[in-house]
């Protein structure tokens, strides 16, 4: 007959001793269990908070590292234009691929007929690396009919990454031309960059 093992990983706490035992797992890389013991209901109750503040950094943490990637990935999928050593990226995508949280997380507006532009700059180095670069923009996006609205781009910056966003409206398979111009804050030069996208509705 198979024998039973209950708390094998704490010491027996007596029952004459009046405390209570609280075993947190917390859920951030999956190894660590913190075992807190609380001598009364006061002590017992910080245990407890401490506990869901881990879990709630590992939450945060884990939000800001998947929103990076997110537009690291789209970085990586995005156009370029090269001015000598410089590096101008843009992308253009519906909100719809933002998950929930992202989107509530950065004020950012999730919408079947919005679509949101992603731009960033990146010094190209002498061993072939890049480094972020912080931009100033300044442009505009229009239609095949000659309607046009002006840009208004925010800063986002995370670890090694600066990003710029702007989110547009358009109609069903609605062709948008869009005109920015670059200021490369390091050197003072401005360049001007044009691309054109076809969104859909999802």
């Amino acid at each position: 007959m198979n024998s039973r093992r209950h708390s094998a990983d704490l010491p027996p706490i007596s029952a004459g001793a009046g405390a209570a035992c609280v075993r947190a797992r917390i859920a951030g890389d999956g190894t660590a269990v913190a075992a807190l013991r609380a001598s009364d209901d006061t002590a017992l109750a910080t245990a407890l908070a401490a506990a869901l503040a881990a879990t709630h950094r590992h939450l945060l943490t884990f939000v800001l590292i998947v929103f990076a990637a997110l537009f690291a990935q789209a970085a990586s999928a995005s156009q370029f234009e090269r001015f000598g050593d410089l590096e101008v990226h843009y992308i253009v995508f519906n909100t719809t691929d933002l998950s929930p949280e992202m989107a509530e997380r950065y004020g950012l507006t999730r919408s079947a007929d919005l679509g949101l532009i992603n731009l960033s700059g990146r010094r190209v180095t002498e061993d072939g690396t890049t480094n972020p670069v912080r931009l100033e923009l300044e442009g505009s996006v229009s239609n095949l009919l000659g309607q046009s609205q002006p840009l208004e781009f925010r800063e986002i910056e995370e670890s090694g990454a600066i990003y710029y966003l702007e989110s547009v409206r358009f109609t069903d398979r609605e062709t948008l031309r869009f005109d920015v111009r670059v200021t490369d804050t390091e050197t003072g030069r401005h360049h001007d960059i044009q691309f054109s996208k076809v969104l859909w509705r999802q």
